[in-house]
């Protein structure tokens, strides 16, 4: 690895901005040095200095060149050596959950089949028998329930009469209700399937089997998000916000799929976070406007972009595929979104700015992903969209043809290397001649087709190194591989970019927003690379303030 340290031209800018404003007014400075510094800024990739003068980086550089600014009241903070990044930013993360007893962790099954609904019965018994009567009973499950015709609500109804229960798949989709918890939210036995979504039925009936999918589940979590207050809300935006400060997150992307935006936003306001957070529209129709908040509800706040679902996943198979599953044959999944909504989804989404417009699509398999770059090539063509930053989600099945299209559309991908932790699940869903090209990375980037990761956490912290580590091995396609260096490019810089905000942050560079990670260890070169997913942050900061300090570094000696 090189490592630029002259003293560039971008180092003088910021000394000059450094030592501009006069004694007394000027806010605190910071230098921190004696570290291995990150950039993400390609044309200045490593240092070992950087000094930040109230909420902006002024300047990065070598220790010499960088202590040379310090003046008195400068806090120096001697990093030991540490490893600095800029902020991780999660591109695609869902902070809330909703309430009730949670009665098991998918932590301990994922990516694994999960409980069988004989277990799923003893553990719904067991709760039902340590909570009151109306208390909502929350599991998770995983391919064991989504692969029994057994699994449906009246099982469920057998060892929990009186108490709400809801289990939810592991991967987002794929929700489960027993009668009780239809009745306490108002579905009825004969539900109509809503806009995008639909309900599983008692074969040659309307009767509801308390299994719904895909936008039938978002209106379930709207309902359960109305049972919740929004100090509740808020709180769970504070537990999540100080977690992920610990792992050197600094900004967040959130998806709060069933609230309705105004209320987020109101939440979010309330939250006074210390972390930056993108609030990401979530409609459940196209009828349902995204208005409130503008461009920034406040100065950490920022209301922009729309996301649609347009499929599921290969694990319930439910992603939109173009051939068969090889486990289901004559089976390609579902589209979420018909043509005539799609076309006007599109047609909105070209209007008004592309940072507060962008749209984003959950979209995984081939077929969902090349009907958008159809109805993209209709509604306007590479003129029309190029700049506009349309995102793909995940992109899993995102194959080469379609790369070509991507980049000339100017749309970009954003993946969650949890993913990739599946090959099993792709070898029994696609066949040979379909699993050598799923999960592209490597080959985005060298095709030019931006790329930003997020975790796709739901209700908790994912961890980040994880997913870098994920990103540099690929189980699935190795050859798809990123190094490390590309990986947290990804994580930063790409996340940035993802949001149109590349120009405020996501790189250490004179000018841009002072968040930064000092990491617990040199994720670099770290022996054995499994060991990068112990890392955390020691020390996170966000516009320039310390929000997280795990108190390895001494903040209080160094001062001239």
């Amino acid at each position: 690895m090189s490592r630029r340290l002259g003293l560039s031209g971008s180092l003088l800018l910021g000394a000059s901005l450094l030592l501009s404003s006069t004694a007394g007014a000027a806010p605190e400075r910071t230098i921190l040095h004696n570290g291995k510094v990150f950039t993400s800024d390609p044309s200045n990739l490593w240092a070992e200095a950087v000094a930040v003068k109230g909420r902006r980086v002024v300047a990065v550089g070598s220790d010499d060149e960088v202590l040379d600014l310090a003046r008195a009241g400068t806090r120096i903070v001697d990093l030991g050596g540490r490893t600095v990044i800029p902020g991780l930013n999660d591109a695609h993360v869902h902070v809330l959950a909703p309430g009730g007893a949670y009665l098991n962790s998918p932590l301990s099954f994922v990516p694994g089949p999960g409980p069988a609904l004989p277990d799923v019965l003893d553990l719904l018994h067991a709760g039902a028998s340590a909570h009151p009567a109306g208390t909502w009973l929350v599991g998770f499950v995983g391919t064991a329930i989504f692969e029994d015709p057994h699994a449906n609500r009246f099982a469920l109804d057998t060892v929990s009469p009186d108490h709400p229960v809801i289990l939810f798949a592991w991967t987002g989709h794929g929700t489960w209700l027993n009668s009780r918890a239809m009745e306490v939210l108002g579905i009825a036995e004969d539900e109509p399937d809503p806009f995008g979504g639909h309900y599983a039925r008692v074969a040659g009936s309307r009767v509801l089997t308390g299994e719904a999918h895909e936008y039938a589940e978002h209106q379930i979590r709207r309902k359960l998000y109305a049972l919740l207050s929004d100090e509740e809300l808020a709180a769970q935006y504070r537990r999540f916000a100080s977690e992920a400060l610990r792992l050197g997150f600094t900004s967040l992307q959130d998806m709060a799929v069933g609230l309705p935006h105004e209320r987020a936003l109101a939440v979010l306001r309330a939250a006074e976070l210390p972390v930056r957070v993108r609030s990401i529209c979530t409609p459940l129709s196209p009828d349902e406007g995204c208005e409130g908040g503008g461009d920034g509800a406040s100065a950490m706040v920022r209301a922009a972009g729309i996301k649609w679902f347009t499929d599921g996943t290969p694990v319930e198979r439910l992603a939109c595929v173009s051939e068969p599953y090889a486990d289901r044959l004559g089976w390609s999944g579902t589209f979420n979104l018909p043509e005539a909504p799609l076309a006007a989804i599109l047609g909105e989404g070209l209007r008004g700015s592309p940072r507060r417009n962008q749209l984003l699509f959950h979209a995984v398999g081939d077929d969902a992903i090349g009907r958008i770059f159809d109805a993209m090539e209709e509604g306007g063509g590479p003129a029309a969209w190029q700049g506009r930053r349309t995102r793909i989600e995940h992109g899993d099945l995102l194959f080469p043809s379609d790369i070509a299209r991507a980049r000339e559309l100017g749309a970009m991908v954003v993946q969650n290397p949890t993913h990739l932790a599946l090959p099993h699940v792709f070898a029994e869903r696609f066949t040979p001649e379909i699993l050598v090209d799923v999960e592209p990375l490597a080959s985005l980037l060298d095709a030019g087709v931006p790329l930003a990761f997020g975790t796709d956490g739901i209700g908790a912290v994912m961890n980040p190194f994880e997913d870098l580590l994920l990103a540099t091995l690929h189980p699935t396609r190795p050859e798809e591989a990123l190094t490390l260096e590309e990986a947290v490019m990804a994580y930063t810089s790409g996340s940035a970019y993802a949001e149109l905000e590349e120009h405020r942050k996501g790189t250490l560079a004179p000018g841009q927003l002072a968040d930064l990670a000092v990491l617990s260890q040199d994720i670099f070169s770290v022996v054995p690379p499994e060991a990068m997913v112990e890392t955390t942050s020691e020390l996170t900061m966000v516009d320039g303030e310390i929000v997280w300090d795990s108190g390895a570094l001494d903040l209080g000696g160094g001062a001239r």
